[in-house]
């Protein structure tokens, strides 16, 4: 004999509710798992942007310390030789050695701040693949607390974070940098 609670959830609308539940679940474990991996392949591209950075940098730094160790040379030259046309000739050969460890440094320079951006760039990307992982990290934990307690309005909430975790997921992919929070992100770090 079957005794019927009133309001009680009938087994077809729970085994319907369970089903919203596991669909959702899958979908959202399964962009969890595709993300992580192209978020890790950002953070790999901004860990090789940072290192040739430094080497860049490190680059330049040695061609200037040359450039003002030929200028210096020349300085010191002329204040104790005596002036002469093979002396400026030698002088002058100095002076365009100069200047060609002047403009390489300054080409590296040049590289050292476009590394500098492309990490910059791989950040704003990473952010947002971090902001989607812990949205979509905390849809699943809801989804399962849902599961448990049968509260509908939960699964309301679960959901929303699950939306909002694939939307900075998507912009992670995409590089749509312009949906990244700044406001957020500076409350995280």
């Amino acid at each position: 004999m079957d005794i019927e609670v009133p309001n009680a959830e009938s087994a077809a609308a729970r085994d319907r509710f369970n089903n919203w539940i596991a669909v959702a679940v899958a979908i959202i474990s399964a962009f969890l798992a595709v993300s992580k991996i192209k978020d890790d392949n950002v953070v790999q591209g901004m860990q090789k942007a940072q290192a040739e950075s430094v080497d860049f940098w490190n680059e330049y730094q040695a061609r200037r310390q040359r450039q003002f160790g030929v200028e210096l040379a020349i300085e010191q030259t002329r204040a104790t030789q005596p002036a002469s046309p093979e002396l400026e000739a030698k002088l002058a050969e100095w002076k365009k050695q100069a200047d060609v460890f002047k403009s390489r440094a300054e080409e590296s320079a040049v590289k050292a701040k476009a590394r500098a951006a492309a990490y910059d760039a791989g950040n704003d990307r990473d952010d947002l693949f971090d902001l989607s992982d812990a949205m979509l990290s905390l849809a699943l934990a809801l989804f399962a607390v849902t599961a448990l307690t049968r509260v509908r309005w939960l699964f309301g909430v679960a959901t929303t974070l699950g939306v909002g975790g694939m939307v900075f997921g998507v912009a992670g992919f995409g590089g749509w940098t312009a949906l990244h929070p700044d406001w957020l992100v500076a409350l995280l770090n």
